[in-house]
């Protein structure tokens, strides 16, 4: 009987052993530590560029899980911490120069949280373009500085900061009047990045634009400051705006051929366009200075007329300004 009771004595003395062991190492558990850090990345950089390595450590030597709470798109390795950039996550210096979010740190027993701040620095956008996107850039500054030998240069440019309101004098050919609506339509479509647009309208009292048709000798009793201006010129058509600032207020227009192309011309440069220097080839240019009613605006021109109205192109710019502000929307494209 002694022996049994030595025997049992020395088993419970074992499993108290065991549970106080289990016991004291959930009570010595160590949160996880991290804190607060930085990183930082160049603006405009790609999904998938590393940010860098968030440093968290454990002393109980516990494997630790990654994680991320964040309005913007950082991607978080849950394994190793590694942050990244995400898809459409957009960083622009000119728009915010920084982003904060927060990252967590489990252990398996304890979260810890630390804020991190991405700092998102600058760079030189031309620089950072292809040579068709610098194409795009140096015609943009052809066409809205004027910079044509056949036309008057401008040290800013200038577009409407208004809707258009064209009222039409008169009364327009069946075939004209469709082809002005069309090449309207076509503009709208092209300036729809803004709040820009061209409509038509029923009276002159409501308009700040006019279009008339018909011959140059006509002109004189309709728009007599633009006869003045074209009395001795060879022209078949033109356009007069007047500003205010840097931002068009109103605009005449006068066509007397029924073709598009010739539209298209004048309207190009109501709304604040040049003439052109791509007038070589099988396709030139419909804002060359002599045009034929096979010309059409090219598709560089369309993306110089979608950036020259976007809505995050101000008007007024000068060369170097132009340079750097479509530089930057190119890259955020």
């Amino acid at each position: 009987m002694k022996k049994i009771t030595l025997a049992l004595l020395a088993m419970l003395a074992v499993a108290c052993s065991s549970d106080s062991s289990e016991m004291n190492e959930d009570m010595e558990n160590s949160a996880p530590s991290i804190t607060s850090q930085q990183f930082q990345v160049a603006e405009h950089v790609p999904p998938g560029t590393v940010i860098g390595m968030i440093a968290a450590s454990d002393s109980n030597g516990d494997e630790l899980t990654y994680s991320i709470t964040s309005n913007e798109n950082v991607l978080i390795n849950e394994s190793n911490g590694e942050l990244s950039i995400g898809e459409g996550l957009i960083l622009d210096f000119e728009t915010a120069n920084s982003l904060n979010f927060t990252v967590s740190v489990f252990d398996g027993n304890t979260i810890s949280d630390a804020d991190i701040t991405l700092n998102i620095t600058d760079i030189n956008e031309f620089d950072a373009l292809n040579n068709v996107q610098k194409e795009l850039v140096a015609h943009f500054k052809h066409l809205t500085l004027f910079q044509d030998p056949t036309s008057p240069t401008q040290t800013v440019m200038r577009k409407w900061s208004e809707p258009m309101k064209l009222y039409v004098i008169g009364n327009l050919p069946d075939g004209l009047q469709n082809s002005v609506e069309e090449v309207i339509a076509n503009y709208n479509m092209l300036t729809a990045s803004g709040s820009f647009t061209i409509s038509l309208v029923d009276t002159e009292s409501e308009s700040t634009a006019q279009l008339f048709y018909g011959t140059k000798q006509e002109t004189e009793s309709v728009f007599p400051d633009m006869y003045d201006q074209i009395k001795d010129l060879t022209v078949s058509g033109y356009a007069i705006g007047s500003f205010e600032g840097n931002s068009y207020k109103s605009a005449k227009i006068w066509v007397s051929s029924q073709t598009a192309a010739l539209f298209t011309h004048e309207m190009g440069h109501a709304l604040g366009l040049g003439h052109s220097n791509l007038c070589d080839g099988d396709s030139p240019s419909v804002m060359c200075s002599s045009i034929s009613s096979s010309n059409m605006l090219l598709d560089i021109e369309n993306n110089v007329i979608k950036f020259f109205y976007h809505e995050d192109m101000p008007t007024g710019l000068n060369v170097s300004q132009i340079e750097q502000s479509l530089s930057n929307l190119i890259l955020l494209e």
